[in-house]
């Protein structure tokens, strides 16, 4: 008897399982495919402007080439055109300090700012000098370049004389050049060889995940535009007393260009250009902001930005001291444009914010 009550009661429980599997629940939303967007970030993004810059310092190395040979200012202005196109394109690649570009320290080899001049004329003065050496990271790189070519209220034909009686400039110049150079094309080789590879099958959000390190650079950057860039000349460091001499391009003028580029380059990483990014990733998870969709608020935050930096006249060196509330207007778009990327980005798509940017926001 109490087996025949098992087998009807096992016999009961199949048939009301088999009665819930006619009307199964939905299926859960299919996963975001991230290796699709990782795939397009490599190959539309990073590797294409890291190939546009190493096109542009190879033209700028050939052009003071020309110029080391003819000592002809004709030749000097195109070297001094080649250079602002080569620190443009610089301002394309420096988000991406991860993977091979971490090992090479980029940013700290090409571009800190401002460049110790002192330093620069001991160098060539004694023409022995180790670039690699700490001591030399700020009297390397673009901004030394920049200070060599552009000169301190100097003339060009004061400049271009000044290389042609001293030898020892010319060669810093091309040690400078053939440093960057170097390093660039490592770079290359690596994300080209193996490093790719590597980046796309990265499908996690954890750390040392590609999308970590993407997120934390997305952020890094924005906040050495909103305090290195912006902020320190405008003086939010110094009790608003404004340094125009720590503008990045201070002796060229082209601080505020090479800020809207450095803009437009996270907003590109952002939004994946005309591919998949990190906009389609959160609209993939409903993500909003008070109601609307966070990518709208992050986008219209973007340009509220770039509204405000396009709208600052003259070189930023000279904006900081006779506009400075114009150039603050600008600052405080870009901080709050910070808030959305740093903490609703991250916490939406379970990123650790892992970097420090020393200012507590």
């Amino acid at each position: 008897m109490k087996f025949k009550l098992l087998v009807t009661s096992v016999f009961l429980l199949l048939l009301s399982c088999g009665k819930k599997n006619k009307n199964p629940e939905p299926e859960p939303v299919a996963a975001f495919d991230k290796q699709a967007m990782l795939t397009n970030m490599a190959d539309n993004i990073i590797l294409p402007n890291y190939n546009a810059f190493k096109i542009s310092l190879d033209s700028l190395i050939s052009a003071y080439n020309v110029f080391q040979s003819s000592n002809a200012i004709t030749d000097f202005q195109r070297v001094k055109q080649q250079f602002q196109t080569a620190y443009l394109h610089y301002q394309k690649i420096d988000l991406f300090e991860f993977g091979p570009a971490e090992t090479v320290i980029v940013r700290m080899n090409f571009n800190v700012f401002p460049t110790d001049s002192a330093q620069i004329k001991t160098n060539i003065a004694s023409n022995s000098y180790d670039l690699e050496a700490a001591l030399n990271l700020d009297a390397k790189g673009f901004p030394a370049l920049e200070y060599l070519f552009f000169g301190n209220n100097r003339t060009e034909n004061s400049v271009v004389a000044g290389f042609n009686s001293s030898p020892n400039q010319k060669a810093y110049v091309s040690a400078v050049l053939n440093n960057m150079f170097t390093k660039i094309n490592v770079i290359i080789n690596s994300w080209n060889s193996s490093y790719r590879t590597a980046f796309i099958n990265s499908l996690g959000t954890d750390v040392g995940s590609s999308i970590g390190f993407l997120i934390n650079q997305m952020n890094y950057e924005l906040d050495y535009l909103k305090n290195a860039k912006i902020g320190t000349p405008l003086g939010k460091k110094t009790l608003g007393i404004a340094i125009p001499d720590k503008c990045e391009a201070y002796y060229s003028g082209q601080s505020i260009e090479y800020a809207l580029q450095t803009l437009t380059l996270i907003q590109q990483t952002y939004s994946g250009g005309n591919g998949v990014g990190f906009d389609d990733y959160l609209d993939h998870l409903k993500a909003d902001y008070n109601g609307v969709p966070l990518t709208t608020q992050i986008n219209n935050q973007f340009n509220a930005a770039r509204n405000k930096l396009t709208a600052i006249t003259g070189p930023l060196s000279t904006a900081v001291v006779t506009n400075a509330s114009q150039v603050d207007a600008a600052y405080l778009e870009i901080v709050k444009l910070l808030v959305l990327l740093k903490t609703d980005v991250p916490s939406r798509l379970g990123v650790i914010i892992t970097y420090q940017d020393g200012d507590g926001d």
